[in-house]
């Protein structure tokens, strides 16, 4: 086969795959009904400048235990997002579903820019209306957006995004033992649904901090 026929092949494979990406987002259609008046991208920025918020909210049960300027929750979810892209990857193989693991890892904590993050020994004695958060804060995008980001989608990711969100606990704790003792406190009883995360964890404690590896 020469290089054209390769050329011609890849062309075919790409549109095949593009095709079958187009069908996968019909469902979330609608950019093109988008009425792009000036309060729409008003929302959208408020939306934007909220998420903002979420650098400044510390991981709460961290400070309980003596850690005085804790990881926050946007620093949280960006290394859990970055774990689901990995892990689902290594247990599917799909980079579609992969991306989509990580952008509901990176999104599933943003209505603490609301309530903020409680610990729990404080969701003893508060409650908060995580579902009123996240529904008032979502109105704020097009209703497209809001349709692609259905709870269909995120179940088919879950699993992949809970065992990032304490993969991502467990990375926390080992580092913050060096302040305080009681930081793997957090994690004895940790358990996760997908076979890579398992050995992610297993391999957690087993390493040196990551600049030893570079000198």
């Amino acid at each position: 086969m020469n290089l054209n026929d390769d050329a011609d092949e890849r062309s075919d494979e790409s549109s095949k795959s593009n095709s079958r990406d187009a069908k996968q987002d019909e469902g979330a259609g609608g950019h093109n009904d988008f009425n792009h008046r000036e309060k729409d991208y008003t929302k959208i920025a408020r939306f934007i400048s909220e998420i903002g918020s979420l650098k400044n909210i510390p991981r709460s049960g961290w400070l309980k235990i003596g850690i005085k300027n804790p990881e926050s929750v946007a620093e949280h979810s960006m290394r859990s997002a970055i774990i689901a892209f990995i892990i689902t990857m290594l247990e599917t193989g799909s980079f579609d579903k992969s991306v989509r693991s990580a952008f509901f890892s990176l999104i599933h904590d943003i209505h603490e820019s609301r309530v903020t993050d409680l610990h729990k020994l404080s969701m003893k004695y508060i409650r908060v209306e995580d579902a009123k958060a996240k529904t008032e804060q979502r109105e704020l995008l097009p209703d497209f957006i809001r349709r692609a980001i259905d709870e269909r989608r995120y179940l088919e990711c879950l699993p992949f995004i809970e065992d990032a969100d304490k993969l991502e606990l467990l990375f926390q704790s080992v580092e913050y033992t060096d302040v305080s003792s009681y930081a793997t406190e957090y994690t004895k009883n940790i358990k996760f649904q997908t076979e890579s995360a398992r050995k992610i964890a297993e391999s957690v404690k087993k390493i040196k901090p990551w600049w030893i590896y570079l000198e």
